[in-house]
C-alpha cells in the first residue's frame, strides 16, 4: 500500500500541492523537480528556501510534507487534500503562530511516524525507494530468510517469518497497534488521547466487551483485511457482528439484523473542535442511549 512518496513533480503527479502562497504564510514553488516551501528567514525576513523530502499518506484524504535534516524532520503545517484542493492545519499544529512554518521532530520521533509509512527507516531518515508504502515486511518481518527457504522449497524450518495465524486477539492488536496504537501506547499519552478511540482503533477495541470477552478471539483482522483497503460495505461488518449476536446468542433488542456499526460504533471527528474533516468509526463498540454511551 502506497502511503509515502518522495516530495517530487514525477512523483506526486496530481496529488502534489498547488504552487503559490500557503494559507498563513510562505509558498509552495517546483525547484529543480523538488516541491519546496519558502518562507521568511525569521531574523532578517529574507526568504529561504526548504526543499521538502517526503509525502506522508496516500492521497485519498490529507498529505502531510516532511523535510529532513540532520537532527530529525520538519512537518510543515499546512497538510494538503489533494480530492478536496484545500490545505488544512496539521493536526498538532493549530495553536502555532501563522507564519511558524511547521513543527520540528527529533531524529527519533521522525523515525517512528515515517516508519508507519514504509517498511524500513534508516538513520538517514529516507528509505530506499523499494520500501516505500506499507509492505509484507512490516508486519511480518524481513523476509530475506523466507523467500530463500521458499526458493529452495525448504519447510524444514518453517516460514521463517512473523505468522499470525493461530495467533489471539490481543496479540494481532498490538501488532496493527504499532501504527495504529496500542493500549500501551495510549497508556502514556494524554487525556485526550485516551478519549480517540476513533482514531486509535486497536486501543477503542480493547475496552469493548466485544473483545474482552471473546477470550481473546476478537482482533482487527476479524472485520478487516490487512492485505486490501478498508471496506466501505457495512454489510461485510453487519455480518461479522452477527456471527456472534444472533440466535440462540445475545441478539440486539433494537434492530437484531442491521445498522451494527452506525449504533454501536459511530463515526467522530478524528479532531474534535478543529476543522480537520477526518472522521472514523469509534472502535469502543457499546451500547448509545439518547445519542451519547451507556460506557
Amino acid at each position: 500500500m502506497k502511503t509515502l512518496f518522495l516530495a517530487s513533480q514525477t512523483e506526486l503527479g496530481a496529488l502534489a500541492a498547488p504552487v503559490g502562497p500557503v494559507p498563513g504564510g510562505g509558498k509552495l514553488a517546483w525547484e529543480q523537480k523538488q516541491l519546496t516551501i519558502i518562507v521568511p528567514n525569521k531574523d532578517t525576513g529574507e526568504p529561504v528556501s526548504v526543499p521538502l523530502d517526503l509525502a506522508l499518506g496516500s492521497g485519498k484524504t490529507g498529505m502531510t510534507y516532511l523535510a529532513l535534516h540532520e537532527e530529525g524532520s520538519l512537518e510543515i503545517r499546512q497538510s494538503y487534500f489533494p480530492h478536496e484542493k484545500k490545505f488544512i492545519v496539521t493536526p498538532g499544529q493549530e495553536g502555532f503562530e501563522s507564519n511558524v512554518v511547521g513543527q520540528t521532530h527529533t531524529r527519533a520521533e521522525a523515525k517512528r511516524c515515517i516508519g508507519c509509512h514504509a517498511v524500513s527507516v534508516p538513520e538517514t531518515l529516507m528509505p530506499e525507494r523499494k520500501f516505500f508504502g506499507v509492505g509484507c515486511e512490516s508486519c511480518h518481518g524481513a523476509g530475506g530468510a523466507h523467500v530463500s527457504a521458499m526458493q529452495k522449497r525448504d519447510m524444514s524450518g518453517g516460514l521463517k517469518l512473523i505468522a499470525f495465524s493461530g495467533a489471539g486477539g490481543k496479540a494481532i492488536n498490538e501488532a496493527c497497534g504499532r501504527c495504529h496504537r496500542s493500549p500501551t501506547d495510549v497508556a502514556h499519552m494524554d487525556k485526550f488521547a485516551k478519549q480517540a478511540t476513533n482514531r486509535f482503533q486497536p486501543y477503542g477495541l480493547s475496552l469493548s466487551k466485544c473483545f474482552t470477552q471473546s477470550q481473546d478471539k476478537l482482533s482487527c483482522v476479524t472485520c478487516h483485511n490487512p492485505h486490501e483497503d478498508v471496506s466501505t460495505d457495512q454489510r461485510r461488518y453487519e455480518k461479522t457482528c452477527l456471527s456472534c449476536h444472533s440466535a440462540p446468542k445475545k441478539i440486539c433488542p433494537v434492530n437484531p439484523t442491521t445498522k451494527c456499526v452506525s449504533c454501536h460504533m459511530p463515526t467522530k471527528g478524528v479532531f474534535p473542535g478543529t476543522t480537520f474533516p477526518i472522521k472514523m468509526a469509534d472502535h469502543f463498540i457499546r451500547i448509545y442511549r439518547d445519542g451519547k454511551p451507556t460506557r
